[in-house]
């Protein structure tokens, strides 16, 4: 019996070798996606923290007003904590990007070299991987910085800048803008005394020997660095846990991997359902050979068996085949690629994870064996003899009264009960698909509207943070009060930024008032920590470990980063500064500012160009999602669709026989699906934006920017416009296989 079996099972798929061509290549297309995009995730985490250990990451780094003595460098050595200065000048270069200059590392945040070799003498610069690229420049080309010539010797990376920004509390890299540069320790002294230059950062960056922590490292600055009210010695305190620079791609990618293993499951199910529903189909197709079969007896677990074989291996083998071509050239590398184009990574070999493996090969079949084993168990628990005359079950649905007299659409509406099944399962699929379609759609919106918030609430055209202030506030210069403080969420630690502003401030629509610790936050803020007015918001100094516990008045139409306002005088207060204190000017203009005062400038058109930048790097994937999404519903729909030709193929060509036309047969038995996709588009489409919204804080939880994911009412008719054209099409094919029926079907069936 069992060698009859395995006939069979060749024989089915040879006469239904489109069908499970169709499912095949839903199974390699679903576990491709997977596999690419999980291996990627999976390169990218393990391959950047091997590069870290390395390379020697930083445990953290600090930043103060002026720079250590060697006395004090040598107590902290002392103390268990390995130092490494990180000193850096930023140069404008005259196409308008801004370069930070460093000297060469020796024990900390090592340079990895992808092209060259590290810079030896004087004259030589080492530039970053995605600055160079930006600006086409390779390895022998001559640069111009400050006035002086360079050539370049090595292309590379450091694991403190994977990230690579300005500044720890910007939204997004534009590396076109920004980027590093490595040159020797004398050839860096020599611009550091350059005076035409803006001033020097003096950060710090550490690892600590076993048996120290952070808290060793505050203890001991805080025991030689006095505060007072005019300065602050300690600027910044960041663990390399809260740097947003490090392990950036690392952190990005987790929420890759942990959803693309959570829709690898859900799309799987839903494909091995569509099996079933195949398989459930031919066996009423062949319950009288089913039945025949248990009469000369044959073992109802002998049948069950073979109806699964055959979905198990073709979901096993176009699982393998999927992940091979996940692993392969056009799968995780190409995905990487998205990752090398956006932070500062080595060249990295591709992992292929053991789990991973396991899973494209067992997933697959293992859901195909359950979905199916439930599925069918019932429908061949009947007996032989009523096996063998094809009893059918009457659904309580199929008898229901219909009023009317209308004839096609009582014929419809019958057809739609006796495809309940197969509706069901177009229904689900769809809601599948629109699950993924929101994903990408929130994505895509999410980047056109942090670009557009950010350019429409930018009132100034200069911003300039200052390293201390000037006696006197510059002409034409609004003065305010900036401290960056931090806030942890879901995981991941992002820089809020503090901004101290008096009543007639016009460059701000904040007007805070001077309660103690009262503060109007902008939209951005609102909408990423989920906060109204009323509520309550705790920021962190991660210099000084102390925690502020603020009171949300109101939420002003401010968008750029994170950003709170307080009232100045508030402020001061709060931080213990002198009255008249400020940090931050605000202009129409260029100021007229000393260079060695200016920790940061910022303008307008700087801004617009960071906005702008999000949509394009995350356009290929939103791509790939609103790509997959359509593939899933379409073959749902298609693979459906089919099966209720299918089955009413008996009664299709006896209308053929009495002179129906295929539009009319059409319009009998697969226009009434038109109100069940409609129905289900109507009903799914804004519980799947609902779900999809509440889910996305999790998968941008690592970025400093709002979550404002609202879209224009007409986006939803569009939607649900795109369904029925999909819809139209698969229809369009099946009238097209209506037609391909012969009459000639009805002799076939005859008793």
């Amino acid at each position: 019996m069992n060698r009859v079996f395995r006939k069979r099972i060749l024989r089915d798929l040879k006469e239904n070798f489109s069908r499970w061509l169709a499912l095949f290549l839903m199974i390699v297309m679903g576990m491709y996606i997977v596999t690419s995009v999980v291996g990627a995730a999976e390169t990218v985490i393990t391959q950047s923290n091997r590069a870290a250990l390395k390379n020697q990451v930083e445990d953290g780094e600090f930043t103060t007003l002026i720079p250590l003595t060697e006395e004090q460098e040598e107590i902290l050595e002392n103390a268990g904590i390995m130092l490494e200065r990180k000193f850096s000048i930023d140069i404008l270069l005259e196409d308008g990007s801004k370069l930070r200059l460093m000297k060469n590392r020796k024990k900390v945040n090592l340079i990895e070299v992808d092209e060259g070799q590290p810079v030896k003498e004087t004259g030589e610069v080492v530039l970053e991987k995605r600055y160079s690229e930006e600006h086409g420049w390779g390895v022998g080309d001559d640069i111009k910085i400050a006035g002086r010539e360079f050539v370049i010797v090595g292309i590379g990376t450091t694991p403190d800048y994977d990230l690579p920004v300005g500044s720890l509390s910007d939204m997004a890299a534009e590396s076109a803008l920004f980027g590093t540069a490595f040159v020797t320790k004398e050839q860096y002294e020599e611009f550091a005394g350059d005076e035409t230059l803006r001033s020097e950062d003096y950060t710090y960056a550490y690892r600590l020997k076993e048996g120290k922590s952070e808290e060793d490292v505050k203890r001991e600055l805080k025991s030689f660095l006095p505060e007072g009210k005019e300065t602050k010695m300690l600027t910044a305190f960041v663990t390399a846990d809260r740097n947003p620079r490090i392990l950036a791609a690392a952190g990005d990618m987790v929420m890759n991997k942990e959803m693309g293993l959570i829709a690898g499951v859900v799309v799987m199910a839903l494909f091995a359902y569509v099996i079933s529903v195949f398989v459930i189909n031919q066996i009423s197709r062949e319950a009288a050979v089913i039945g025949t079969l248990y009469a000369l007896g044959a073992k109802k677990k002998e049948i069950l068996a073979h109806y699964i074989t055959l979905p198990a291996l073709v979901t096993f083998v176009g699982g393998v085949i999927g992940a091979a071509l996940g692993f392969s050239g056009i799968g995780a590398a190409r995905q990487m690629s998205e990752a090398y184009g956006y932070f500062s990574l080595p060249a990295f070999d591709t992992v292929c994870p053991v789990y991973l493996l396991i899973y494209a090969a067992v997933v697959p079949p293992v859901l195909s064996i359950v979905v199916n084993f439930f599925m069918l168990n019932k429908k061949l628990s009947q007996t032989a003899l009523s096996l063998m005359r094809n009893e059918q079950k009457a659904s309580k649905l199929r008898q229901v009264k219909l009023k009317g007299d209308n004839f096609v659409r009582n014929f419809r509406i019958r057809q739609t009960l006796r495809e309940m099944r197969a509706s069901v399962t177009v229904i689900v699929g769809l809601f599948v698909s629109l699950l993924v379609f929101m994903l990408g759609l929130n994505c895509y919106v999410l980047c056109e509207n942090a670009a557009k918030d950010s350019v429409e609430s930018v009132k100034f055209a200069y911003s300039y943070l200052l390293k201390y202030p000037e006696g006197k506030i510059p002409e034409g210069a609004q003065a305010c009060y900036s401290e960056s403080l931090s806030k942890t969420a879901l995981g991941f630690t992002l820089d809020v930024t503090v901004i101290g502003i008096d009543a007639d401030n016009r460059y701000f629509e904040a007007r805070p008032s001077d309660r103690e610790n009262s503060i109007v936050i902008g939209k951005s803020v609102a909408t990423k920590y989920g906060l109204t007015a009323g509520d309550s918001l705790t920021l962190t100094d991660s210099a000084s470990e102390k925690d502020y516990d603020f009171t949300v008045e109101g939420i002003c139409d401010y968008a750029v980063g994170l950003t709170v306002f307080m009232d100045i005088d508030g402020m001061r207060a709060l931080f213990g500064r002198e009255s008249g204190y400020y940090n931050m000017l605000l202009a129409d203009g260029p100021l007229a500012v000393d260079a060695g005062r200016i920790y940061a400038l910022t303008s307008r058109t700087d801004i617009e160009r960071s906005a702008a930048i999000f949509t394009k790097l995350m356009m290929p994937m939103i791509t790939m999602i609103l790509l997959a999404s359509f593939l899933i519903f379409f073959m749902v729909m298609y693979l459906m669709t089919g099966v209720m030709v299918n089955r009413a193929s008996f009664g299709i060509s006896l209308v053929k026989i009495f002179g129906f036309r295929t539009e009319e047969i059409r319009s009998l038995y697969l226009d009434g699906g038109a109100v069940t996709v409609a129905a289900g588009a109507l009903v799914g489409i804004f519980p799947a934006k609902r779900a999809i919204d509440m889910v996305y804080p999790q998968a941008v939880a690592n970025v400093a920017c709002g979550l404002n994911l609202y879209f224009s009412w007409y986006y939803y008719p569009l939607i649900f416009a795109g369904i029925m054209l999909v819809y139209l099409v698969v229809i369009a094919l099946q009238t097209r296989k209506i037609g391909r029926i012969s009459p000639v079907e009805v002799l076939k069936n005859r008793e």
